[in-house]
């Protein structure tokens, strides 16, 4: 299931602010992995490699945070994205 982050169900929308926040978070307190991305707390992110977007993904749901603050969401269904988007509010504390 491929989705934008606009989702009108609060429990499943991604704003591109809190996907950001994280990604930063991450950023500066993840650890290294061998591929680049950086992980902390069930969280991944990784710059793309044209530096315009980032993704974000816990195994299950990835979210890409593109040019212009624009969100694409890969989940597989409502529920993982409702715990990805928990996880990711745990994480920066909000």
């Amino acid at each position: 299931m491929l989705s934008r982050g606009g989702d009108d169900n609060p429990e499943t929308k991604l704003s591109s602010d809190l996907l950001l926040r994280a990604y930063q978070l991450v950023l500066e307190q993840g650890e290294r992995q061998a591929d680049g991305s950086r992980h902390l707390q069930g969280i991944n992110v990784m710059l793309d490699i044209d530096g315009y977007g980032v993704t974000i993904s816990d195994g299950v749901v990835s979210a890409r945070v593109l040019f212009h603050n624009k969100v694409a969401v890969q989940t597989p269904n409502s529920r993982s994205l409702s715990r990805f988007r928990k996880l990711l509010l745990d994480l920066v504390g909000s």
